[in-house]
């Protein structure tokens, strides 16, 4: 809806006590040094001349800010400078920053009050470096009178106006990228939904940035809607709450605002005592100002909606019933069962099988003799096993020979293991060619001289022909025939010494040959 326009009601003592609270709260959070990202989602015009035509027309700024200003020599000085008493006082600061920003503030005469900011305004008077002001407004008239106005604005882009709903626009730019954010929201409540709304806004906006400062302002209404807003926010908020609220009249018949209320959320330390001092002096001023009936009703009150005692214990999680722990515990430790059977069931981890503990850790078979058993995995206590074919091959072409320990289980056997001799590098790797032979080094094993109890260490199998080509006699490898060891025929230089394996395979191959002369191979047909 877009009917309400601010400039009827501009320096009412609505606008006094909101901007008053909110230039203070500036001030408290301007302190540190971290950046701050401030969030106007209802910023109206932003400057407001007194002699406008919508604010001649009810002069509402008469019982607001017009008062504070014909007495501000208690807290100025003639040229509008505060004085030395009053350096520490929020109002004081509040009206310099007003005499400051009169037209005629430079000719030490400014009697009259001719214009008065708005809340972006007073926003962006502080900024430093790092912070920003964020102004949203939807309204295409006030947003013009934006533009106009005189809001700071520099090439740092501390300024940015935005044409959009505020809620909406808030929602998108928490969290922002500064360490701090601190948001005023003051919409005009002409709808009966506003105050659900902001509630929600509120709340998802703490969920997003839990530590965020928030401002809100509600108009006190005879019909008693704020109560809504107040009691959604107490339920819902896990944040601390201060209420600010000042009254100037009784709440008589159905419409008329009477009061203006202000709820602040994680309100920096100690601000609620000084503003508290501060709307002391405001009201001190407006009972001397308004006629005698209302005077009276002039009063400030000040309470905490939500302590911070109940907030933290709002946030922290909450202890689980007795029946629901014990469900639960029920639940894992058949959960743990559950695990330590997989576990049990499970291969053994590294470190087992470097100390021979656990099973053997699975291998894929890449030398069976068999083409349709490569590739397979075996079980996990099957041990790899290496065909014939592949020994001697390995041997022929100098590779190392598959070998095997088997530790004995005893602890005092363990303790008193031999270290297994190193074995011949082969060719290619480190050390160059090594000329020993397989013979050479078999021999170098521990023998049945060691003292019972010692580990004994066996190898599968010893090598049938050393890496010089010569058959070991005393290898305990069985060889096909076709590569057994032959004894050299009669006739020759060295008779009955073993042959080796190439001379094997020529005696075979000869054998073969000739075999294969007396056969009658059928032959096919004869090429044309």
């Amino acid at each position: 809806m877009l009917a309400y326009q601010h400039a009827y009601h501009a320096g009412n003592f609505a606008d006094l006590h909101k901007h008053l609270l909110a230039n203070t709260l500036a001030e408290q959070l301007l302190r540190k040094e971290s950046p701050v990202t401030f969030i106007d989602t209802h910023a109206g015009r932003g400057w407001y001349p007194l002699a406008a035509r919508e604010t001649e027309q009810l002069r509402e700024y008469e019982q607001g800010v017009l008062p504070l200003w014909q007495t501000r020599s208690r807290w100025l000085s003639e040229s509008g400078d505060m004085l030395q008493r009053a350096t520490d006082k929020p109002i004081a600061r509040w009206l310099a920053r007003l005499a400051d920003m009169q037209p005629d503030a430079g000719k030490n005469n400014a009697s009259e009050l001719s214009v008065y900011p708005g809340s972006p305004w007073w926003l962006s008077q502080s900024l430093r470096r790092g912070d920003r002001l964020l102004a949203y407004e939807l309204h295409p008239g006030e947003i013009y009178h934006f533009d106009q106005a005189p809001v700071q604005r520099d090439s740092l882009g501390k300024v940015m106006r935005r044409q959009q709903d505020g809620l909406s626009g808030l929602l998108a730019a928490v969290p922002v990228t500064t360490p701090r954010v601190a948001v005023l929201i003051d919409p005009s409540y002409e709808l009966k939904n506003e105050y659900r709304d902001v509630a929600e806004v509120v709340v998802e906006t703490l969920r997003k940035s839990r530590h965020a400062t928030i401002m809100i302002w509600y108009p006190m209404l005879p019909a008693g809607r704020q109560h809504d807003l107040l009691e959604r926010l107490k339920k819902q908020s896990p944040a601390p709450m201060w209420r600010s609220e000042l009254l100037i009249d009784t709440p008589e018949g159905e419409h008329g605002m009477y009061g203006s209320g202000m709820l602040v959320i994680n309100p920096p330390w100690q601000f609620d005592r000084l503003f508290t001092t501060a709307m002391q002096e405001v009201v001190e001023v407006l009972k001397g100002a308004l006629p005698a009936p209302q005077s009276v009703a002039v009063e400030h009150k000040s309470l905490w909606w939500l302590t911070e005692e109940v907030a933290r214990a709002r946030s922290e999680p909450k202890a689980m019933p007795r029946e629901r722990l014990l469900t639960l515990r029920k639940l894992n430790q058949k959960v743990k069962r559950d695990t330590e059977v997989e576990v049990t069931q499970a291969k053994p981890k590294r470190e087992k099988l470097k100390r021979g503990e656990g099973w053997a850790k699975p291998r894929v078979r890449t030398d069976s003799a068999t083409p349709k058993s490569k590739g397979k995995r075996h079980s996990a206590t099957a041990k790899p096993k290496t065909s014939i074919k592949a020994q001697v091959k390995d041997q022929v072409h100098g590779h190392s020979a598959p070998s095997e320990k088997r530790v004995s289980d005893k602890p005092s056997e363990r303790s008193s293991s031999h270290a297994e001799p190193a074995r011949p590098r082969g060719k290619g790797e480190a050390g160059g060619k090594d000329k020993s032979g397989w013979s050479d080094w078999s021999s170098s094993m521990p023998g049945s001289d060691r003292r019972e109890g010692a580990t004994r260490v066996n190898m599968r199998s010893t090598p049938a022909i050393g890496r010089d080509g010569q058959v070991n006699p005393s290898s305990t490898t069985k060889l096909p025939k076709k590569y057994a060891a032959k004894k050299r025929p009669e006739g020759t230089s060295e008779v009955g010494k073993p042959l080796d394996a190439r001379e094997a395979r020529a005696l075979r191959e000869q054998a073969e040959h000739n075999a294969g002369k007396g056969r009658g191979k059928p032959r096919g047909p004869r090429k044309p």
